[in-house]
């Protein structure tokens, strides 16, 4: 049996099993995932070929278990086809979801509003709820397995694939950590994965989608540290007008404690829908004395007296809205007017002044610090860390997933991962990176790590250089090092 990391060498039009493989989709950090044509039926699926082969005694434990996937029928879960072991080549053919995941419609460092995201929220929840009830656990909750099917609908992909590829590695299910470590729950972290770690995973992407990073960034040993140890940072509130009773749902979703988060993932979509239904809930004005005024004493005393809000105190009537004489001395009338004009030029004189004070200020606030101050660094930072992680992990699809157009439009995908793997055979994988400084550049920022490879003596740097978009978005729009070129270029 090989190695999980071995990569099998499929080609563009062979075909495994009924389907001919007419295209690559993308790379994961367990399989590879081809469109596929069905021979005779002419329609398209997803082949998730697993990198991995098979010993004959793990054929049937592999049948078992996607034949336990397959029975997942949900209408936010993506259905199963088939499935077969070819050439000792183990796959499964899936739906395919032609209009991409939620991590490419909303790249890193996005922020979404509870109108966009509540939506796929509840969605998700309800698939992983449902699976839950049939005591499977997901383990890899995060953007890039939530696809969009056709009617834009959310479909949650690689639902118990890691239940799959633990029975098909060469080492034991307890030396094995499946899922990406950014997302992963304390428990799962140390191999015991249960239902709560799903809603801990989801409470991490609601938390990105909040605030537009992840709780925990940094190299792998840092976010595993963190995960197990640290709190994660609190939601600015205020900066970024999310109600408290927001902050509280997404802070128990994230307890270290599996026993001290809500008791379904249900539970915590629910709240948290309800946590933004309150601060959306209408404040009923009672009418107000001049209202009655206005009506005059017959349509005052007509006022349907069941419909006043419950509670409401109202003032009493004035002589004129009661019908009761009242006569005002006429040089009591003219100072009255005198005091409402005196008080309309003064307010309109203070709100003057304050906007010129506003505006004083403002001008000398860019003046003294705009032109020095650098862009603001913590979506950059984390955009930098899971680009050099991903390729440290040898997952290069999500790290192209990572770079700019400037690089995607002359760089492909399949050459990106070609040249990837290409350094990984002349110099080694990567066995560890550490930052070793930053410098602002503009609106972008330049990140240097410093890399070690397996056969290599001395480390070399890696230069990055992320910038940030018109929607708000920072991308990798330029990458370097000090490495000489492989011979395999």
């Amino acid at each position: 049996m090989l190695e999980s990391g071995a990569r099998m060498a499929l080609q563009i039009g062979q075909q495994l099993g009924n389907y001919r493989l007419v295209s690559l989709l993308g790379h994961g950090g367990f399989a590879d995932v081809y469109l596929g044509e069905h021979i005779h039926l002419k329609t398209r699926a997803a082949i998730k070929v697993l990198h991995t082969q098979l010993a004959s005694e793990d054929v049937e434990k592999f049948r078992n278990e996607a034949l336990t996937i397959a029975h997942l029928v949900h209408p936010h879960i993506i259905r199963v086809l088939d499935y077969d072991v070819e050439n000792s080549i183990p796959f499964l053919v899936m739906d395919y979801a032609p209009n991409g995941s939620l991590r490419e419609r909303h790249p890193k460092g996005t922020r979404l509003s509870p109108m966009v995201f509540m939506p796929y929220v509840k969605q998700v929840a309800s698939a992983l709820q449902y699976a839950h009830d049939l005591r499977l656990v997901h383990r890899d909750v995060k953007p890039e397995n939530m696809l969009l099917g056709r009617n834009n609908e959310v479909l949650l992909s690689d639902f118990g694939i890691a239940l799959v590829t633990q029975s098909s590695l060469t080492q034991s299910t307890e030396d094995v950590v499946i899922g990406t470590m950014a997302y992963m729950a304390p428990e799962q972290i140390q191999g015991k994965a249960r239902p709560a770690s799903d809603q801990y995973a989801l409470g991490v992407v609601v938390y990105e989608w909040l605030s537009g990073m992840r709780p925990f960034n940094g190299s792998y040993v840092e976010i595993v540290t963190q995960h197990l140890t640290a709190a994660p940072p609190p939601l600015n509130e205020q900066a970024l007008a999310i109600p408290h009773a927001v902050q509280q749902v997404v802070q128990r979703a994230l307890a270290k404690d599996p026993h001290q988060r809500f008791p379904r993932v249900r539970d915590f979509a629910d709240a948290l829908e309800q946590a933004y239904q309150v601060q959306q809930r209408p404040i009923v004005v009672a009418p107000t004395v001049q209202a009655y005024q206005a009506k005059g004493a017959s349509a005052a005393t007509q006022v349907d007296q069941s419909r006043r809000p419950v509670h409401t105190v109202y003032p009493p009537l004035s002589p004129v809205a009661t019908g009761a004489p009242s006569f005002v001395p006429p040089a009591a009338k003219k100072l009255g007017r005198g005091l409402k004009r005196g008080f309309r030029v003064l307010a309109i004189l203070l709100v003057l002044s304050g906007l010129l004070v506003c505006g004083l200020g403002y001008a000398a606030f860019h003046w003294f610090t705009v032109p020095g101050a650098p862009p603001s660094s913590a979506g950059a930072t984390a955009l930098a860390s899971d680009f050099v992680q991903a390729v440290s992990n040898r997952n290069y699809d999500q790290a192209y997933n990572d770079l700019g157009s400037q690089i995607t439009k002359q760089t492909s995908r399949s050459q990106f991962i070609q040249d990837a793997q290409c350094e990984d055979s002349s110099y080694g994988a990567v066995t560890g990176y550490k930052s070793v400084g930053t410098t602002s550049q503009g609106n972008s920022l330049r990140y240097s790590y410093q890399v070690t490879r397996e056969k290599l003596s001395q480390p070399y740097q890696l230069h990055l250089t992320v910038q940030q978009n018109s929607s708000g978005s920072w991308q990798v729009t330029d990458y370097s090092s000090d490495l000489s070129p492989p011979a395999c270029h």
